[in-house]
């Protein structure tokens, strides 16, 4: 273990909050790449990777390392993107099983399921120009943020807004609409297209 290791280790052991944001300085950006490996976007890894490191702090977690500092905290973000991984599997298996149920539910209509999901695709198309590119390229594309936003000539923080307000006016149009909130749900997670 390097000396730097073992006097985060002391300092966090000690409860003093500058351990951990020297250990945040030092690890965070290895570990988001490490995390990337396992996820397809950058900013869902560093989401996940600074959850870890709130979960170590809350739970005093790095109190019972003794050593290999480096090994701990690459296997918990690794077991943290497993568990993402699982919990993303979950829910396209719950909303699986919702069009199941409804399908049992209800006889199949092929020409309303084709109304719903025509209805949330025409409200896409409403949304303005440059914003209805950004949620067809990073929704229903599956394209990386980075990659969008230079090919936009636009910051990445500008296509997280836009996908953010879109998501929020499709929500609110579609708030009293279950079927047609759950097509969009079902199209965002690349259920349907």
């Amino acid at each position: 273990m390097q000396h730097t290791e073992k006097s985060i280790l002391e300092s966090i052991k000690m409860k003093d909050k500058k351990g951990l944001e020297s250990l945040f300085r030092q690890f965070y950006r290895p570990l988001v790449m490490y995390a990337g490996q396992y996820l397809d976007r950058l900013d869902e890894a560093e989401d996940l990777v600074q959850e870890v490191f709130v979960r170590l702090w809350e739970r005093e977690s790095l109190q019972n390392v003794d050593s290999k500092l480096y090994s701990y905290l690459y296997t918990s973000v690794r077991n943290a993107c497993l568990n993402r991984l699982e919990s993303l599997k979950a829910v396209k298996q719950y909303a699986l099983d919702e069009l199941t149920d409804i399908a049992e539910e209800q006889p199949f209509d092929e020409g309303a399921w084709a109304t719903y999901i025509q209805k949330v695709h025409d409200e896409i198309d409403k949304l303005p120009e440059r914003t209805q590119m950004i949620f067809r390229a990073i929704v229903i594309d599956k394209r990386k943020y980075k990659d969008v936003a230079q090919e936009m000539e636009i910051s990445t923080n500008t296509i997280k807004t836009s996908l953010s307000r879109a998501f929020a006016r499709l929500r609110t149009i579609f708030k009293d609409d279950d079927m047609a909130l759950f097509m969009l749900f079902c199209i965002c997670t690349r259920i349907l297209k």
